[in-house]
């Protein structure tokens, strides 16, 4: 990525549980709600929250033998209500998204979560006039680590992957970054897993998503003063 480097950064790509939002206690709900409803014991939360940001059906199928279809459309019936109402934004977030977009940045959402999950987030936080595009994992044949979602939100925003920086908190983030390839940023992740996404080498790792700002100001040549 180092000729990437050279190019300034006016797209960014958000990730958005574990990067934007958390919603993990509607997720546990919702999941639960789905083991009940096929007969099987509740999980604890600490072994559903690491899978958050992951595909569902990755999470069933270690999880239980039972048809994954079938839990799948459980959980999807609980979530409409859960997973919204359980949404809390993340510390810092609002604040930054909002001086980015007053920089000029054009924004997307790539996530997995789908589509009317997305757009009822984004409605519950007043997020509308932040965003210019989303992609959600329905809109997608293959959702991350494909870069699938990466490409079609460049696409989207009609940017390129040269001038493009995805911002994420798991290892799909990454590895959908590298594989378009364009620039990623590894925030930490609520739900743990840092070490195993600093052990991708993205080409920035943060603990909070205020620190963007000036990593952005340094790649496109701004002048940070520091007091």
């Amino acid at each position: 990525s180092r000729q990437l480097s050279l190019m300034q950064i006016r797209s960014l790509i958000f990730d958005l549980d574990g990067t934007l939002i958390d919603s993990s206690d509607g997720v546990v709900d919702a999941v639960n709600f789905a083991f009940r409803q096929m007969g099987l014991p509740e999980r604890a939360p600490e072994i559903i929250k690491p899978y958050i940001g992951y595909p569902l059906e990755g999470m069933f199928a270690d999880l239980t033998d039972a048809p994954v279809d079938q839990l799948y459309r459980h959980f999807q019936t609980r979530a409409i209500d859960s997973v919204v109402k359980s949404s809390t934004i993340l510390p810092e977030v609002s604040q930054v998204l909002m001086e980015l977009r007053a920089q000029g940045y054009q924004m997307a959402i790539a996530t997995t979560k789908i589509r009317i999950h997305v757009e009822a987030i984004v409605r519950k936080f007043g997020w509308e006039g932040l965003f210019d595009a989303y992609v959600a994992g329905n809109d997608v044949g293959k959702v991350k680590p494909d870069p699938e979602a990466i490409l079609l939100s460049i696409k989207r925003l009609g940017s390129h992957a040269a001038d493009s920086l995805v911002i994420g908190d798991t290892e799909n983030d990454i590895l959908a970054a590298q594989g378009v390839p364009t620039r990623v940023v590894a925030v930490s992740s609520p739900y743990g897993g840092d070490q195993r996404v600093k052990a991708l080498n993205p080409d920035f790792s943060i603990s909070s998503l205020s620190q963007l700002i000036p990593i952005l100001d340094r790649a496109n040549g701004k002048t940070t003063v520091t007091t």
